[in-house]
């Protein structure tokens, strides 16, 4: 399987999960959907730019397209404070699915075969966040 046609698959396998998301607010104020607040915070780890949302509005007047419009499928763009807004009552469990089927969807395409050690396992890197931290 090519690289990119995993990726295309990985990708979708995240907008369902992001589909899935329970909306938690009350009220009227709901300009943004909770998917594109979620597209928007796993957009912000492929740009290197201090502010993520004026950045893709940047890249939008350049191309007619932001990036997470074009590669994540987001309808609208909310402020980094709103998708903090958003996203943090979510429970990371509803996640947990997009890691499992990312992992087939590499492991289909043979792409994890580089990543296996002696014993047939496959080493993958974790940020480490949950268990070590500095001062």
């Amino acid at each position: 399987m090519k690289p990119s046609k995993i990726f295309d698959e990985l990708i979708e396998a995240l907008q369902h999960s992001f589909d899935e998301l329970p909306d938690f607010r009350r009220g009227e104020n709901t300009q943004y959907a909770i998917k594109d607040a979620a597209v928007s915070a796993f957009g912000i780890f492929f740009t290197q730019s201090s502010s993520f949302l004026a950045y893709q509005r940047m890249i939008a007047e350049r191309k007619g397209r932001s990036n997470v419009e074009s590669i994540f499928g987001a309808g609208r763009i909310p402020s980094d404070n709103q998708i903090r807004n958003l996203l943090n009552p979510q429970e990371p469990e509803a996640l947990y699915g997009v890691f499992a089927k990312g992992l087939q969807a590499l492991e289909a395409g043979g792409q994890l075969e580089a990543f296996r050690s002696y014993a047939d396992q496959i080493l993958i890197s974790c940020d480490g966040t949950g268990t070590l931290s500095s001062q």
